[in-house]
């Protein structure tokens, strides 16, 4: 059994792993480089089995649908088979539809071939068991900042390794992970692991029930709110309409959003009451839920009985960095009773920082804006929890992080065995 970390062991996103037992082939994750990254690209030799050659005993299995996870699909050979969540996969086809109308012709295009790949994948549940040759491969599902999210665990000549995917153990799902793990991620040999947050041991991170707390304080004390928010944080989301809910607020948001929050319902509502919304509007003005839609490109409004409804009940509304709300944040910010914040990472806005996004920056320059936000990652702690509980016989690969050596410093006894990128590790 083979191990190949072919990008990933200095670098956050863009990770691509591939396990291999007797000609048999797992891949896990082929996404875009993070902002900063991109000239590794041109370094990256084909890879075969995934990139080029016979695809005949290859599969690829996405953790989730972030970009730097799953963007550079349509780069695969077409007859491989790929597999992911079967709700972040309706969610991620929602997203790159939408992508494929921007402006600039060239994303346009690459987004369009993202969506004819999109129509090839297989979607899977948690547990459930998928062979390739002589490779089993079990996903469990995990709580990360994307929705429908999953580690796997891989097995094969009698091993076993555990790829933990991105996850964190401050989110809504964190009481299930060590129990998930002590049931399921049993005599591991091996865990590849996320190490995002490595450079961060001090950090204290706010857990999303802490945060959603303080956005419904600010609700009940802010009568319109716009939160701009990743599209697919769909936790997040749920959770300012609820909070909307309960600071007595109504909760806004446009036709493209509403198709992912619907898609979220119909799949986990029966699951858990935290993914309902009466989207008919048939309850009081407390979390009555609105869709906006436009027409013929024009920018959002509330026009006819809706403006002066929400006027009265005051709202939360989810924003994107689109001109088309500027016309509702430039009315309502002339209102001292309005509030703008940001919930997303800082360095998308911080102009040191190699993701730094011009257009996101000036679309917010005009306004003064608040930042809540807490991040999709493990902290120190978590993956300290984490391996000790798993306590894998062989040791633990590092992987989606700048500081590998940094694992040795925190998480002896355990074995860590740093790797470089392309260098097969016998296991």
């Amino acid at each position: 059994m083979k191990i190949i970390i072919h990008r990933g062991t200095h670098q956050i996103g863009g990770c691509i792993t591939e396990i291999e037992s007797n000609g048999y082939k797992v891949f896990i994750d082929f996404g875009e480089q993070l902002p900063g990254n991109e000239s590794a690209d041109t370094d990256l030799p084909a890879i075969e089995g995934l990139t080029s050659g016979d695809v005949s005993k290859s599969a690829l299995f996405i953790t989730h649908y972030h970009g730097d996870h799953i963007g550079k699909i349509s780069e695969t050979v077409k007859d491989l088979p790929i597999y992911a969540g079967k709700t972040a996969l309706e969610i991620y086809k929602c997203l790159e539809t939408r992508l494929s109308y921007i402006p600039d012709e060239n994303e346009a295009v690459k987004h369009k071939k993202i969506i004819e790949r999109i129509k090839t994948i297989n979607g899977f549940e948690a547990l459930q068991q998928i062979k390739i040759g002589e490779i089993t491969v079990t996903p469990l599902f995990t709580d990360h900042s994307a929705f429908d999210a999953y580690m796997f665990i891989v097995e094969a000549e009698g091993k076993r390794i555990l790829h933990t995917g991105d996850f964190r153990g401050h989110g809504f799902r964190k009481k299930g992970l060590i129990p998930m793990l002590k049931k399921y991620a049993k005599d591991i040999d091996y865990i590849i692991s996320e190490g995002s947050n490595i450079l961060r041991p001090n950090a204290t991170i706010q857990t999303e029930q802490e945060l959603q707390k303080e956005f419904e304080k600010k609700f009940k004390n802010n009568k319109y709110n716009f939160v701009f928010v990743s599209s697919t944080n769909i936790d997040r989301i749920f959770a300012l309409y609820h909070a909307s809910k309960r600071a007595g607020r109504c909760f806004v948001c446009d036709d493209y959003q509403t198709d992912i929050l619907k898609t979220v319902s119909k799949n986990h509502k029966k699951r858990s009451v935290f993914y309902n919304i009466n989207y008919e509007q048939k309850i009081p003005h407390a979390g009555r839920f609105f869709e906006l839609k436009r027409h013929g490109g024009q920018p959002f409004s509330f026009v006819g009985n809706l403006k002066p409804y929400l006027d009265n009940h005051g709202f939360c509304m989810i924003i994107r960095s689109n001109p088309a709300f500027r016309v509702l944040l430039d009315e309502y910010t002339k209102n001292a009773d309005t509030k703008i914040y940001y919930s997303m990472w800082k360095g998308y806005i911080d102009n040191k920082s190699p993701a730094f996004n011009d257009n996101t920056a000036k679309f917010f320059e005009p306004y003064e804006i608040e930042f809540m936000h807490t991040s999709g990652h493990a902290d120190i702690e978590t993956l300290k929890n984490v391996f000790n509980t798993v306590n894998p016989k062989c040791g633990i690969i590092p992987i989606h992080t700048e500081a590998p050596e940094k694992f040795n410093e925190l998480f002896l006894p355990h074995k860590i065995i740093p790797i470089k990128d392309g260098n097969p590790l016998e296991v």
